[in-house]
């Protein structure tokens, strides 16, 4: 169960030193303390299945740490610059989600500055988690279908996600919908491969692949890597299809 606290509680805590983890300085705490205050943040909630300076949170990662907080009276995800972070700051990964939100795709962008990204909570569990909890088939082949239209449209306004061959770790299952997050690895500088990441995660040799064997017993791997190759030379929506036939998503 959630716990939440004000921002003078937090600021009075241990976890005061999330704002900058892990070596921030009181200096740099200070300054961001500043720079959180304009988002009139209501609480932070000890929530999550990490727990880090005495606060559970949602995820910690290479750029940044990520807690559920309430905003105007909504839950949502608050992402916070790591000090060092592999990133200066937070705004290339928000523009890349503000990308692909215009197509549909990740959690919706809220604000952002230099070392906070606000965003939309999904309120869901990973997909590993998810099909532990035995849905239909039907469903299974909406999810797969919808991630890998997803995939495509990001291939097309050649924004690269960088990290869909890890999808258990990069999509949340909303609403039997599947939400794409975590794009501080994204790129528009390099050609994008997220169809051809995505099915080799969700098929080829992980974790998941085992998982979805069960509802995809037609599935060879060399006839879908032939999908994929056929897809890399000419990415278009009917390869697209041909391979949601191969699937049987159809």
């Amino acid at each position: 169960m959630a716990t939440a606290l004000s921002l003078d509680q937090f600021w009075h805590s241990p976890a005061r030193q999330l704002l900058a983890y892990p070596n921030g300085n009181e200096s740099t705490l200070v300054d961001r303390w500043d720079e959180l205050q304009t988002y009139g943040l209501e609480a932070i909630y000890s929530h999550g299945p990490k727990t880090l300076s005495s606060l559970r949170i949602l995820g910690l990662g290479y750029c940044g740490v990520v807690l559920r907080v309430r905003h105007h009276g909504h839950d949502r995800v608050l992402k916070i610059c790591r000090d060092p972070s592999p990133q200066s700051n937070l705004r290339r990964e928000a523009s890349m989600l503000i990308r692909a939100n215009a197509i549909g795709v990740g959690p919706t962008h809220l604000a952002h500055s230099n070392n906070f990204l606000l965003m939309d909570h999904i309120n869901g569990p990973t997909l590993a988690d998810w099909l532990q909890d035995a849905p239909s088939v039907e469903s299974i082949y909406r999810v797969v279908r919808n991630l890998i239209y997803q995939a495509y449209r990001l291939d097309q306004i050649g924004l690269d996600h960088g990290d869909l061959r890890c999808i258990t770790s990069h999509s949340l299952i909303w609403s039997l919908a599947p939400v794409l997050i975590d794009f501080s690895g994204a790129s528009l500088d390099r050609r994008p491969a997220n169809v051809t990441t995505l099915v080799q995660g969700l098929f080829i040799s992980t974790h998941l692949s085992q998982l979805l064997r069960p509802w995809f017993p037609h599935l060879r791997k060399a006839s879908l890597i032939e999908h994929l190759r056929r897809y890399k030379q000419q990415p278009s929506l009917d390869q697209i299809r041909l391979l949601a036939i191969y699937l049987k998503l159809n």
